[in-house]
């Protein structure tokens, strides 16, 4: 790093005498070179201090002090030092002036003062914050990773990085969306267009870091994961650019930050099966138990007003699924996604549907929703939102209200009439044959009792219909052979999903 030549010029042991004022003495070395040529410049770098005895003036019978300055100033060299009693007694006059009058530092070296020492100094002194650069980033870095693995974890980490660099930093999950849980008072604001840079990088699917430089601010967006699999992205900003030293802290947390964001992902894959057993004890009431036990995988269940959505678990692509697993895992959501077999079925706070549902449609999903339920009603929600899904056109979302509406078929997945059909049926339901004969009488009064038809698309004869209708005529102590019977069975099987049955 940079000498201040003022430091320089005032180090007791080297005896040094500045020549021009103060005030220009405000400017930093980075090296020392030596040379009395008349125009060393060729040989010269930006922000040197150069050394002279002054042998280029004795030489020259008329020289031009202002010129010789002038080459200097316009090579940038920070400074210059003038030995004596080598070559000359003293610094000539018309030198003093010509650095004086365009704000050159200029200093008198005395003899015995060799010209290393002064080389030695800003060599030494460059090593010596070299290394104090390398302890600093050491230290940051050991800092950072003992963060992450404190209580604070990657939030903890994100911080401490962002206080060892003086800068912003923001970690972003694969959907672009920060994951940070730090107290809003202390998280500070991405700005939209760093957002979008991490959206466009992260559609991109490729690992990569884009830094963006202006004169005002210092950026830097880095993608996590491998190429096809990104986990997220990592954006540092600052008004100062970055370092070697500093991408090396960065380097860590990026690292961190991908391992972190890696094992969350494959925590949340293993959670699948879990969650589908836990959604069974909701059904069955255990709610609080449920909220206790998924609140340790960073899952906060919904209030007692919700609404369940249900997407064809078959016909959503597994970025969608992944996506809303994720958002159900952010510690502001009350979000629950799990798939039943068939469905992929959401839980939404009631205070979060609106923008639930605009996400479905920006995505141009085709969901079916339940109405406001509570828990005690989750099942029924369920049927609701699957018949809404039945119902709904392609890449639409429809409403379970609506479809009460517009038909009388929605009120037969009511509260009411699932329950009664529930029940009626719970014993048959319960048993293989009873769930087989159901199933082939969906089919059987589809085809409005027609019992060639029904009979081809089951693949069997007719009068093997006949005869399994006629043992689910006996389970249910209904006259099928009559039009009030079949009614009754069609408005229960109506009212209730017999695929939730495996």
């Amino acid at each position: 790093m940079p000498t201040p030549v003022w430091d320089i010029v005032t180090t007791p042991q080297l005896s040094l005498r500045a020549l021009t004022p103060q005030e220009t003495f405000d400017r930093s070395v980075n090296w020392v070179h030596n040379s009395d040529l008349d125009d060393p410049t060729p040989f010269l770098a930006d922000g040197q201090l150069l050394l002279t005895t002054g042998r280029q003036f004795v030489d020259n019978p008329d020289p031009d002090f202002v010129a010789y300055v002038a080459r200097l100033t316009a090579a940038g060299i920070a400074a210059l030092g003038f030995g004596t009693e080598v070559i000359t007694h003293g610094v000539p006059v018309e030198l003093i002036s010509a650095c004086a009058a365009v704000g050159l530092p200029l200093f008198e070296v005395p003899y015995r003062i060799p010209f290393i020492a002064i080389s030695r100094l800003v060599a030494d002194n460059e090593a010596e914050q070299a290394r104090a650069g390398f302890d600093r980033a050491l230290a940051a870095q050991n800092d950072i990773a003992r963060a992450a693995v404190g209580k604070g974890r990657l939030s903890a980490a994100t911080a401490r990085a962002a206080e060892h660099l003086d800068c912003r930093v923001w970690i972003f999950d694969a959907d672009g969306e920060i994951v940070s849980d730090r107290a809003e008072a202390n998280a500070p604001e991405c700005p939209a267009d760093i957002r979008a840079s991490v959206s466009d990088l992260l559609g991109r699917a490729r690992r990569a870091r884009v830094a963006d430089d202006t004169p005002d601010e210092h950026r830097i967006v880095q993608t996590l994961g491998p190429s096809g699999q990104l986990c997220g992205a990592v954006a540092w900003s600052r008004s100062s650019q970055f370092g070697d030293l500093d991408r090396s802290v960065m380097t860590v947390l990026a690292a961190l930050a991908e391992v972190s964001l890696e094992q969350t992902e494959n925590l949340r894959v293993g959670h699948r099966a879990i969650l589908e057993q836990l959604f069974q004890l909701l059904k069955d009431g255990r709610v609080e138990s449920v909220r206790r036990a998924v609140r340790a995988a960073g899952i906060t269940l919904p209030t007692d007003h919700f609404v369940v959505a249900a997407l064809d678990l078959g016909g959503t692509s597994a970025n969608i699924r992944d996506v809303l697993e994720r958002r159900a895992a952010r510690p502001e959501s009350r979000f629950f996604a799990v798939s039943d077999g068939r469905h992929l079925l959401v839980l939404i706070d009631a205070s979060q549907l609106a923008a639930e549902c605009r996400f479905f449609e920006i995505n141009g999903l085709t969901v079916g929703l339940s109405a406001e339920v509570g828990w005690a009603e989750l099942t029924v929600a369920i049927t609701q939102a699957v018949r809404s899904l039945e119902a709904a056109p392609p890449g639409s979302v429809t409403e379970f209200d609506s479809l009460v509406g517009e038909s009388f078929f929605g009120l037969l997945a009511s509260s009411s009439v699932a329950d009664i059909a529930h029940a009626r049926l719970a014993s048959v339901i319960d048993s293989n044959e009873g769930l087989g004969l159901l199933r082939f009488a969906q089919v059987w009064l589809r085809h409005n009792g027609q019992w060639d038809p029904a009979a081809r698309e089951l693949g069997i004869h007719r009068h093997g219909l006949k005869t399994r209708m006629q043992r689910l005529a006996e389970l249910t102590n209904l006259g099928l052979d009559s039009f009030q019977g079949r009614a009754e069975l069609w408005a229960m099987l109506a009212a209730i999903d017999l695929n939730e049955k495996p």
